[in-house]
């Protein structure tokens, strides 16, 4: 009987820990590739937002960053005039919207193609979902999916959304550019996620170390007070 219960235990174990790598990687069961990122390197931050305003709003939105936000953020700080060039006819104070209609959309795709503002922290795996589904793209095995829309690490590998960096059948010159494009574009979008992460990093080493040096002092203080009491 208490073999039994070992077995039983082991085997709901085992499931537990399909099941998480399983939705760590988006619900596919392909091991997550690994994201090159850093959100204080400015550099790609700044090819990434070109990236995303090029190819992926094209379709996709990020509504909750605006023009004006991408001038202030210090970590992206452009200029006016590049703001001005991106944002064309949209006031300045306007989030990054597409130019395709619902309606155009839900036509092309059969769905409106989802906000980007907060799909990094939105989708288990992160940075490393969304920069593997960029180079996930494949031919069927089952020739059931239709070209350019079939992806190792979608849900099910049937994406309602083309290959938009052309990782499908690209030729070996160009893999380390689409391969920079999408962890500069990844980069981009775990920045706009949450814009001011890297000023609570820098806040946190000083409240930190502020807790270690009060944590010295009043140990000093304490060993002071009772120095004479045995």
């Amino acid at each position: 009987m208490k073999f039994n219960t070992i077995l039983l235990s082991l085997a709901a174990v085992l499931m537990m820990l399909t099941s998480q790598v399983a939705l760590a990687s988006g619900g596919s069961s392909v091991a997550l590739k690994h994201a090159n990122i850093d959100v204080t390197d400015r550099e790609q931050l700044l090819r990434g937002l070109i990236v995303f305003t090029d190819i992926c709003m094209g379709c996709h939105s990020a509504k909750y960053v605006t023009f004006k936000g991408l001038m202030d953020y210090p970590e992206l700080g452009i200029s006016r005039e590049m703001a001005d060039e991106l944002r064309g006819e949209k006031p300045l104070m306007s989030g990054l919207i597409t130019d395709l209609s619902p309606e155009d959309a839900t036509e092309s795709y059969g769905k409106v193609p989802p906000d980007l503002s907060l799909i990094v922290p939105g989708r288990r795996g992160g940075a490393d979902y969304v920069y593997s589904l960029l180079t996930g793209y494949a031919h069927d095995p089952e020739g059931k999916v239709p070209e350019g829309n079939y992806n190792l690490y979608f849900p099910g590998h049937s994406t309602a959304m083309p290959d938009p960096l052309g990782w499908l059948d690209h030729e070996p010159e160009d893999e380390a550019e689409i391969i920079q494009q999408a962890n500069d574009v990844t980069a981009f979008l775990a920045f706009i996620s949450d814009p001011h992460q890297n000023e609570r990093r820098t806040m946190g080493k000083y409240v930190i170390g502020f807790l270690i040096l009060l944590t010295l002092v009043l140990f000093l203080l304490k060993k002071e007070i009772w120095k004479d009491v045995h």
